[in-house]
């Protein structure tokens, strides 16, 4: 039973840091090594695991826990484990409270469980199968515990997995950080956006994801990000190097940089800026020139034909994708079917249509519940 029970938190332990939270032990490591150390998430996970098995191992010699209260020795180990990674969602740190609760926790239960231990059950001997079934069902309320107090929240983990992938100047790798998911934070939106703009993907791929923050979602706002490995100051010498000012808006840093600089990468940031904030005049004023051109992105030609159904008058002179333009008279049918009932047209349109920038002018900011 010891060695059951000494393999399977061993297990738990090892797929949990590694598979679940490697990217976040690196953020911590980071920090509280001030940048001087890397983190390696095997190494980490070995290492955690060991410490964590080693803490089992002094407990036991004490409390001598065998048989049917096996696991329980393992509770003090469970702990500490979930605490190591439980970390604000919103500054990325550790909170000393949890510390100060969870050691007289830990001492708390140790004591009890040794006092039950001798009390209870004294010398009594069971079978293999009868020491089982407690040991297990102790083991999955202790990794219960563990998810929950933990940091499991989806953005800021595959926010930290994005971080990774930019340190290793893998953009394209970032761009499928969870490209299925609709969990998104300020951060990970701007390391997406950034990863498109290092790979000329604004114009075509920006509107495939989540873009909550509008233009400003073009900023990486967490100025008080405990490392510089992760943080603003990092993201912006990825972009160029250029901080924008106190108070700036996405929009008024994407323009101020593209006047400055003749960097591609900052003239598409000004463009996604200008859709982002549905500026369609503003937008179009600056895209006349390559209306002719023979590429054409995706979404600029989404917004130019959006622009001439809303401006029949002075439309813009291009000629459309046959494949966009059949799409875009099938968005307007299907939301002329449910005319007056925009809850209705956003949910009948998302399926098919909300990678497109029809569908983000149409309805991003829309509150159903409002």
């Amino acid at each position: 039973m010891q060695w059951v029970c000494a393999v399977l938190f061993a297990l738990f332990s090892f797929l949990f840091i590694y598979c679940f939270q490697g990217e976040l032990l690196a953020l911590m490591q980071d920090h509280l090594s001030d940048g001087m150390t890397k983190s390696n998430r095997l190494l980490a996970a070995l290492i955690i695991t060991a410490l964590l098995m080693l803490l089992q191992w002094v407990v036991n010699r004490y409390s001598k826990l065998h048989g049917s209260w096996e696991a329980l020795s393992y509770i003090p180990s469970c702990l500490f484990l979930a605490l190591l990674t439980d970390v604000d969602d919103g500054t990325m740190l550790y909170s000393i409270s949890q510390w100060l609760w969870g050691v007289p926790v830990c001492i708390l239960l140790y004591c009890g469980v040794v006092w039950l231990n001798h009390a209870m059950i004294g010398e009594h001997k069971s079978s293999f199968f009868g020491m089982l079934w407690p040991n297990m069902l102790t083991f999955s309320l202790s990794f219960v515990l563990i998810a929950q107090i933990s940091n499991h929240a989806p953005a800021p983990h595959m926010e930290l997995a994005a971080w990774g992938y930019v340190h290793d100047g893998k953009y394209d790798e970032v761009l499928e950080v969870g490209k299925r998911s609709d969990d998104v934070n300020a951060e990970l939106t701007a390391l997406r956006n950034l990863a498109m703009a290092k790979t000329g993907k604004l114009g075509n791929r920006l509107f495939c994801y989540p873009q909550r923050y509008g233009a400003d979602g073009l900023l990486y706002n967490r100025f008080s990000k405990q490392s510089s490995a992760y943080g603003a100051r990092e993201y912006y010498s990825y972009l160029g190097g250029h901080m924008p000012y106190g108070g700036e808006s996405g929009r008024a840093y994407a323009h101020r940089m593209a006047m400055k600089n003749d960097s591609a990468i900052y003239r598409d940031l000004y463009l996604a800026a200008l859709l982002l904030d549905k500026d369609l005049d503003t937008f179009v004023r600056e895209t006349a020139s390559l209306a002719s051109s023979a590429e054409q992105p995706v979404h600029y030609q989404e917004a130019w034909m959006l622009y001439n159904a809303l401006h029949p008058d002075t439309p813009v002179p291009f000629v459309p994708d046959e494949t966009l333009a059949n799409g875009f008279a099938a968005y307007r049918a299907l939301q002329d079917e449910v005319k007056g009932e925009e809850s209705m047209g956003m949910n009948l349109t998302r399926r098919k249509y909300g990678n497109t920038y029809w569908h983000y002018y149409d309805y991003a900011g829309y509150n159903p519940y409002k």
